[in-house]
């Protein structure tokens, strides 16, 4: 089995989502003159890559902790949806999408991740 981590790398100034605050990450303590390294992490919930829970939408108490870890790791299938204006199921998905596997939708926007682009282009698909 091969495995993708598709996750961006926390670092300091980390693309965030338009109108929340930037993301900070500060070594606050050197091994040299400390004795020990340590790092002073800031960061809002739409910064980088995340996983949002059921709540972010709809009135629900659970909180994304609150899933089983295995619910994030697993066998999955692809859509490619590159270039299509809203992303609606199409009968070709339907032979793609597999009960209990994990959908990923091939949008071709990280190439764009970093850019203000990439947050305009992004918010279409989920409003």
């Amino acid at each position: 089995m091969k495995l993708i981590d598709l996750t961006h790398k926390i670092e300091d100034l980390l693309p965030e989502y338009p109108g929340d605050e930037e993301t900070r990450l500060v070594n606050t303590r050197k091994l040299k003159t400390d004795g020990y390294t340590n790092h002073r992490l800031h960061i809002d919930m739409h910064s980088g890559t995340h996983i949002d829970s059921p709540m972010h939408f709809v009135e629900s108490k659970k909180y994304i902790c609150d899933y089983p870890i295995e619910s994030f790791i697993g066998e999955g299938c692809i859509i490619d949806a590159r270039n299509e204006p809203v992303i609606k199921l199409k009968k070709e998905y339907k032979d793609i999408i597999t009960d209990g596997y994990i959908l990923l939708l091939y949008t071709g926007l990280y190439r764009k991740f970093g850019t203000e682009e990439y947050f305009n282009e992004i918010v279409k698909y989920f409003m």
